[in-house]
């Protein structure tokens, strides 16, 4: 068989359908609306607010998005209960050794830690969907219908860390603990999270 005749490499064409449904998701953020989102929920009486550009980490080399194929998006989420402030990480996790499994909501999410500069923070999973933070709906879109989320509870300084660090690593739990870093250069995430930290300071 001839090199133009030759079949595609499967698994290099679904990593670049993955990488290219990745950039068109970053690029749809990109509208010039309100970095910060507020909501009323009518069913649960919670008003919340968060960012409308997550994080994005990946276990590849960061600038290599060809061969970028599992993804962890990362976002904040102040949720007020007539006045009772609390703040969640949420979590859309793209992973192909998640995705599917039995255990699919275990892994190593159900504990992490990340690495903020020199700061870490471990947390525990506080929930897998978006009932458990007390709103009706969820409230990032994900990459993939098939992401799973995952909701930790954080504090007003933990939000600040994360909006104050010039670095970020996600380190799981278990046997197989993987390590997920910035996917690549996300100057409007980052810059949308500051001013989530000063909205919700006011």
């Amino acid at each position: 068989m001839n090199q133009l005749n030759k079949p595609p490499n499967k698994s290099r064409l679904l990593r670049t359908v993955f990488s290219t449904v990745v950039l068109a998701t970053l690029s749809a953020c990109a509208t010039g609306q309100a970095p910060v989102v507020e909501k009323l929920d009518e069913l649960t009486a919670v008003t919340y607010s968060y960012v409308r550009t997550p994080l994005i980490l990946s276990p590849d080399t960061p600038l290599d998005r060809a061969q970028a194929r599992d993804y962890v998006q990362v976002g904040v989420i102040e949720v007020n209960r007539m006045g009772s402030l609390n703040y969640y990480l949420w979590l859309g996790i793209s992973d192909t050794e998640l995705v599917g499994s039995s255990d699919s909501h275990h892994g190593g999410f159900k504990s992490i830690v990340l690495a903020l500069g020199d700061q870490t923070l471990a947390l525990d999973i506080h929930g897998w969907t978006h009932e458990a933070i007390g709103v009706s709906k969820p409230v990032y879109k994900k990459l993939f219908s098939t992401s799973l989320d995952a909701y930790y509870e954080i504090t007003l300084e933990h939000v600040r860390l994360l909006a104050e660090a010039d670095s970020m690593k996600l380190l799981t739990s278990g046997s197989a603990p993987r390590e997920f870093v910035s996917w690549y250069r996300q100057a409007a995430a980052k810059e949308e999270l500051a001013e989530f930290l000063r909205t919700v300071q006011q």
